[in-house]
C-alpha cells in the first residue's frame, strides 16, 4: 500500500485495476495530450495497455455524455484544455481547433453535460482545471478572470475540510502544483461553491484550487497531471500564448525550481481510493 501521507516519488503499487479509467480529453492530439495520459498511468499505477480508455470531446464521432456506460470504468478524469470554457469570440476565431468553431462549441457543451451527469450520479471523478470549471458552470456557478495565474507553481494550502478529506488529506503538508489559467471558479456572495461543493485546497491568488462535490467528485484548478518534465513540454508549446516568448527562460527557471511531486501524488491518492472498488 502507499504511505499514509504521500510524499516524494509515490506510486500506486496495488494490483492493476480490473476496470479502466475513462479520460475525457478536451484538447487536440499531440505531445501535451500524450503527456497527460502518461502521467495518469504512471502516478495512478495503471496498466499502460488497458488501464485507460479515452473519448475525445472535440471529435464529431465521440459519444454523447448521456450515452456513455459509466459502469465500465472505475472513475472518470476530465483533462485540461487550451480552450477557455467560456466563449471568447475574438480568441476562439484566432485559435480554433482543427475542427473549427463548431467542434469547439460541441466540446464545451459535452464537457458541461458530462460534468452535470457525474455530479448528479456522484461518480468518482478527477476534473482537471478546465474540468473543474465545467463542473462549476454545470451547477449554475460562474467564473472570474480576477484570479488568473501565469505558468508557475504556487503553494497550495489545505482547508479544514481538505485535511479531513480521504483524498486531499493524504497529500503532503508542504504542497506546490503547476498552474496556468485565465479563469477560475468563483465563490458565491456567501463564500460558498455552486451546488454545495466543498473547498479542499486554496491558494494566495486563486481561492479554489481543489474542491469536492458529493462524496466522490473532485476537481482541481492546479494540475496534478503535470510533472516537471511535462511542464517543459507545455512551455515549449505555449510560448506566445501563455507567456511572452522573451520570458521563456524566466518561466523555465521558476517552474523547474518547484518540487511538484506532492501535487502529482494526488493522482496516486485518488487511484488508491477508487481504482480497486468492484463495480456495483
Amino acid at each position: 500500500m502507499i504511505d499514509e501521507r504521500l510524499g516524494h516519488s509515490p506510486r500506486a503499487d496495488s494490483p492493476v485495476p480490473a476496470r479502466p479509467l475513462l479520460v475525457a480529453v478536451c484538447r487536440e492530439p499531440g505531445p501535451i495530450a500524450d503527456d497527460e495520459l502518461a502521467t495518469l498511468i504512471e502516478w495512478g499505477g495503471l496498466d499502460p495497455e488497458r488501464g485507460i480508455e479515452t473519448i475525445h470531446l472535440l471529435e464529431a464521432g465521440a459519444p454523447e455524455p448521456e450515452d456513455i456506460d459509466l459502469d465500465r470504468y472505475w472513475a472518470v478524469a476530465i483533462t485540461g484544455s487550451p480552450f477557455g470554457i467560456r466563449p471568447d469570440p475574438a480568441h476562439d476565431a484566432a485559435h480554433p481547433p482543427a475542427g473549427g468553431l463548431a467542434a469547439l462549441e460541441r466540446m464545451r457543451r459535452r464537457v458541461v453535460a458530462l460534468a452535470a451527469r457525474l455530479v448528479a450520479e456522484d461518480r468518482p471523478t478527477l476534473a482537471l482545471c478546465f474540468g473543474l470549471q465545467a463542473i462549476g458552470l454545470a451547477l449554475g456557478g460562474s467564473l472570474t478572470s480576477a484570479q488568473g495565474e501565469d505558468l508557475s507553481a504556487p503553494h497550495l494550502s489545505p482547508t479544514e475540510a481538505g485535511l479531513a478529506d480521504p483524498v486531499a488529506g493524504r497529500l503532503p503538508a508542504a504542497l506546490r502544483g503547476y498552474v496556468g489559467h485565465a479563469d477560475s471558479l468563483s465563490l458565491g456572495p456567501d463564500g460558498a461553491l455552486p451546488g454545495g461543493g466543498t473547498v479542499l485546497l486554496t491558494g494566495t491568488t486563486c481561492q479554489v484550487q481543489m474542491a469536492r462535490w458529493g462524496e466522490h467528485v473532485y476537481g482541481t484548478q492546479f494540475h496534478p497531471e503535470i510533472t516537471t518534465e511535462g511542464m517543459r513540454i507545455r512551455i515549449a508549446q505555449y510560448g506566445g500564448a501563455y507567456y511572452p516568448p522573451e520570458e521563456r527562460a524566466a518561466v523555465i527557471e521558476r517552474c523547474d525550481s518547484a518540487d511538484v511531486t506532492g501535487a502529482n501524488a494526488l493522482i496516486t491518492a485518488f487511484a488508491s481510493r477508487y481504482a480497486h472498488i468492484p463495480a456495483v
